[in-house]
């Protein structure tokens, strides 16, 4: 562009063409048919976030971000890992990316709306946490660092704006919303020659400020934020940048105030092993989740069994029912049963964020299970989505929300209209092909035409009395509304 702030004519096309092909939904859709922009929230250099609201469901509230393609024109790679990234995060305490659009200017990333306030809010509105809330709020967010590493996925960027609760409530769980700078690392984890400077300097590690860092910056970063947490201050702001990075490099901070004498021993000492300048000499997420700190906080809930014996049992009849019932995750509001996601948890022995078949088989052991190794087989072969050999998040929620009636019409609808996206009432090949393309998949028009034949009463397509008879065979009845 050479500085003429012009875009050339091979710029402009290269701007309007599909980023990914095969991943979004074509050219023609409008998003502006489906949502109702309600305000802007956020700009940015690439683009701005709005709050929206479904059109046929305004309580169904959203947030899109906006991604302007010619202003991204010479970061394109940084686009598409966002993009591609967000696809594959699957957590409780990560913000859900519901789908996504392109049009000729912009793609828009549709994700899950957190009505708290941020972490950066609480924060300086408390000035500092109560030891034990912290302590929560710290393992929620080593988990996940946990769940982005087992994905060797760095975050580089980690700070309390990059944090939200979910809502106003006190029991409202705290969700990582951005992903701006995350990286997939494809050789060893903390091999990573990574030699551009990234990241916010207040929480920068001190290799990430040389311009080469690995998943171990992440771990100073929370150490940062759990001494802002627990003090109210950033432990090496000093009165120029310079500063800053010089105390940074040295790892020059401070415990000696008085209000690290209300702090336990217990914390300090986390912290201590977080803020290591050498991140060999750092502890691993997986590491940090086992301090003795978080001894203090009530970390892990009972599991519930009848959600065990929910899971045990849970199979679907077509391919059809197993997509709508992923679908359906997006919209789950787990509000309704918050033992899904303590349950989820609890069985999640290694903090990865997936459940492995040791830790589903010992979950319904401690049940009063007794299993065959051919029907854990099943198990996994009837709940695991992707046919990896582990149960997602996604996979635990469709395996015991829907056998157990927790779906709700409205749930459903919202399911339905995700397929309907120009609102005829009928859902044919075309549109749950785009459908899946919104949400990442790619799926020919004779796999979709196999899946949909089995469940199809006529040529036109699925109504909404026909999906919900489909998404619910073999469960209880959804509750009204």
């Amino acid at each position: 562009m050479g500085g003429c702030g012009c875009v050339c004519s091979k710029e402009k096309e290269e701007a309007s063409r599909t980023l990914l092909p095969g991943a979004f939904a074509p050219l023609h859709t409008d998003i502006n048919f489906k949502y109702r922009f309600l305000k802007t929230i956020g700009t940015g250099r690439y683009g701005k976030a709005s709050l929206a609201a479904l059109k046929v469901m305004p309580s169904a509230q959203v947030v899109i971000k906006a991604l302007h393609k010619k202003r991204v024109q010479v970061t394109k790679d940084t686009l598409e890992r966002e993009i591609q990234t967000l696809f594959k995060f699957d957590h409780p305490y990560i913000a859900r990316l519901f789908e996504v659009f392109e049009d000729s200017e912009s793609v828009h990333l549709v994700t899950e709306h957190c009505s708290g306030e941020g972490l950066f809010e609480a924060i300086v509105a408390k000035g500092k946490f109560p030891e034990q809330e912290a302590c929560g709020l710290i393992y929620k967010i080593l988990l996940v660092v946990n769940h982005l590493h087992h994905l060797n996925i760095v975050h580089r960027d980690l700070k309390p704006e990059n944090f939200m609760f979910e809502d106003s409530s006190p029991t409202a769980d705290l969700k990582l919303i951005d992903f701006g700078l995350s990286n997939k690392i494809f050789a060893k984890m903390d091999h990573l020659e990574q030699k551009t400077i990234v990241g916010t300097p207040d929480y920068m590690a001190p290799e990430t400020a040389q311009g080469g860092h690995g998943s171990m910056c992440d771990l100073w970063s929370v150490g940062v934020i759990m001494y802002a947490m627990l003090s109210g201050q950033l432990p090496f702001t000093a009165r120029t940048p310079d500063d800053t990075l010089e105390r940074v490099m040295a790892g020059n901070y401070s415990v000696s105030s008085e209000t690290w004498n209300k702090v336990s021993p217990q914390a300090i000492d986390l912290i201590g092993k977080l803020l290591v300048v050498d991140p060999r000499g750092r502890l691993t997420a997986a590491t940090a989740l086992k301090h003795e700190w978080f001894s203090q906080a009530p970390i892990r809930q009972p599991v519930s069994v009848p959600m065990l014996d929910a899971l045990r049992n849970y199979k679907t009849k077509t391919r059809f029912q197993a997509e709508a019932h992923r679908i359906i995750t997006k919209f789950v509001n787990l509000a309704h049963s918050r033992d899904v996601k303590s349950t989820f948890l609890s069985l999640n022995k290694d903090n990865s964020g997936y459940l492995s078949s040791d830790e589903v088989r010992d979950g319904l052991r401690e049940a009063g299970h007794t299993l065959e190794a051919s029907e854990m087989e099943e198990i996994l072969r009837n709940v695991n989505f992707k046919q990896d050999g582990r149960i997602s998040y996604s996979d635990f929620l469709s395996s015991v929300m829907i056998p157990r009636a927790l779906l709700d019409d409205d749930m459903l609808w919202c399911a339905f209209i995700f397929f309907d996206v120009d609102n005829t009432g009928v859902v044919d090949e075309g549109k749950v092909k785009e459908a899946l393309q919104r949400v990442g998949r790619s799926m020919s028009q004779d796999e979709v035409h196999e899946m949909l034949i089995t469940v199809e009463s006529e040529e036109l397509g699925v109504d909404y009395g026909e999906f919900k008879k489909v998404v619910l065979q073999g469960s209880a009845a959804p509750r009204g509304r």
